[in-house]
């Protein structure tokens, strides 16, 4: 179907480094405690692996833009991310 939507959403309500906080962000998951949607965290992440980027250079470089966040949930958001999303619902 052209022009069709082919975006995923995760439900990340089990993820214990997400939360999603209605009116913060406009209800976006986000790391826990923080203001940045786990959506930009990842898609960064994507898209240093989209330039041949292997995964370890991808996490470094995401963790440079988001330097508050550390490797280990970013490997964690990454892998709940990969695990749920074939049970993700289609927008």
């Amino acid at each position: 179907m052209e022009g069709a939507d082919t975006r995923i959403t995760i439900d990340w309500s089990e993820c214990p480094l997400v939360e999603v906080v209605p009116g913060k962000v406009s209800g976006a998951p986000l790391v826990k405690n923080t203001r940045l949607p786990v959506d930009a965290i990842a898609g960064n992440y994507d898209a240093f692996r989209a330039e041949g980027l292997s995964p370890d250079a991808a996490i470094a470089e995401t963790l440079d833009c988001y330097p508050e966040v550390s490797v280990e949930a970013i490997k964690t958001l990454l892998a709940y991310r990969d695990a749920h999303q074939f049970q993700a619902h289609r927008l």
